[in-house]
């Protein structure tokens, strides 16, 4: 499988918002600020590396019935809206589908469904309209419909985003969590701690 490669640029710009700006700031508000203002980046490590399958799942593909073609690591811009990410993948052609691959199960995955979504919405702004999105959990899978009241929602935590990244201020109410704060590389950079 070939890798689409792209350039960086618009993940530095603080406007700009990536899905992996997204996932960060579901799984806990300050990471996206200590990237920005600290300027540090967790560097790849072993589950990061293993945490998305190699080559394409078509049994997976067809179980769930995502319509061909199959455009795999898709990288989309969105200049207007300042959005920006690669979609692991993307099928159909008027009603397209998005899907998202994790190697793993996982107890907690509401970062990787917001991850999954913000996915929808930079396909729905930039291709054309997203009816379904799945993901995949190792063996388990999860599919949304991907209605205006979603897209609205992603466009709020779109926002979101933004306003953390671009404030001079970390953001307030942020709760410790001991599970997710134990397992941090931010944790180190913390203004919270």
């Amino acid at each position: 499988m070939v890798r689409t490669t792209y350039s960086r640029e618009y993940y530095r710009d603080p406007y700009y918002v990536s899905a992996w700006d997204v996932k960060q700031y579901v799984y806990c508000p300050l990471i996206p600020w200590i990237k920005e203002h600290v300027g540090v980046v967790e560097p790849p490590d072993i589950n990061m590396e293993l945490g998305k399958p190699e080559g394409p799942k078509e049994d997976v593909l067809i179980r769930l019935g995502v319509p061909k073609p199959w455009r795999y690591d898709v990288y989309l811009r969105n200049t207007d809206l300042m959005i920006v990410g690669v979609v692991d993948l993307v099928g159909g052609v008027k009603k397209l589908e998005v899907v998202e691959f994790k190697l793993f199960n996982r107890r907690r995955y509401s970062h990787f469904t917001s991850q999954l979504l913000f996915y929808a919405y930079l396909v729905s702004k930039s291709l054309g309209p997203v009816h379904k999105a799945h993901i995949v959990l190792g063996k388990n899978t999860i599919t949304y419909y991907v209605t205006e009241e979603t897209l609205r929602h992603v466009e709020r935590l779109v926002e979101r985003v933004r306003e953390v990244k671009t404030g001079d201020d970390p953001p307030r109410g942020v709760r410790q969590d001991p599970h997710k704060c134990g397992l941090c590389w931010y944790r180190r950079y913390c203004p919270r701690d």
